[in-house]
């Protein structure tokens, strides 16, 4: 279990993070809490909103917290989010799921729907809802999860490694498109990370091998902040 961390003095910032009632999620949400910011996750899972809640009432009676139920695959819950939410300085499009086992021909469709709308259609629709704001004031992070199978492309995996090279894709043009306009757009590129929901799809794997979410959440902290403000179209290795 993650340990909770001492705030900072608020930051002032507002942090979006989907996806950040699972496993990387709440190693992201316990780092953007430490840093000071308010933060807001949406959700659609009721058991897992129901431990974030246990686990972070304070935060959520303090209003330092928002959870909201929105399924971010789609552009109106989206865009309403962010409207609630407010000012978005930081998004973290942390939502993404994996899927295989099959070669290309032995492979339905509907995983090949599945793998695009979780990992790529929820960061178009984010992306779009956050952006106008950022433009606004000059200013904003966008950070994105692909993986080191969208560029290794093993076999068996097909659908899952094509919808995460179709994110870098995103990512770098999204970032062609906002050059010049304050916002910057990055991408960390881990190898499996290691989640009860991963170890569960893959139970023979080598669990040793795998990326700690704690990790990745730290590099994603560092994406974020002020220090690496010239860092843009990046994909970090983790």
């Amino acid at each position: 279990m993650l340990g909770r961390m001492m705030p900072k003095q608020q930051s002032g910032r507002t942090t979006l993070i989907t996806g950040g009632t699972g496993a990387l999620g709440r190693a992201l949400l316990e780092a953007f809490l430490a840093d000071g910011d308010r933060v807001v996750l949406p959700w659609i899972d009721k058991d897992e909103v129901e431990c974030v809640h246990s686990a972070h009432s304070a935060e959520v009676d303090a209003g330092r917290l928002m959870l909201f139920e929105a399924d971010v695959a789609e552009s109106a819950d989206a865009r309403e989010l962010v409207r609630v939410a407010g000012e978005v300085h930081v998004l973290v499009n942390g939502v993404g799921g994996f899927g295989g086992g099959a070669p290309v021909h032995e492979t339905d469709l509907e995983l090949w729907d599945a793998m695009y709308r979780i990992n790529v259609r929820t960061v178009a629709a984010m992306s779009a809802a956050v952006v106008p704001g950022m433009i606004a004031r000059v200013s904003g992070s966008i950070v994105n999860i692909a993986s080191q199978a969208a560029l290794d492309c093993p076999a068996g995996i097909a659908a899952y490694s094509a919808s995460k090279a179709s994110l870098v894709a995103l990512t770098r043009s999204l970032q062609n498109e906002l050059a010049g306009s304050g916002v910057r757009v990055n991408a960390v590129v881990p190898t499996t990370i290691d989640t009860p929901a991963n170890r569960a799809a893959m139970p023979d794997a080598d669990f040793s091998t795998w990326t700690a979410p704690g990790e990745i959440a730290s590099v994603i902290q560092w994406l974020s902040s002020d220090a690496a403000i010239s860092v843009r179209g990046a994909l970090i290795p983790v």
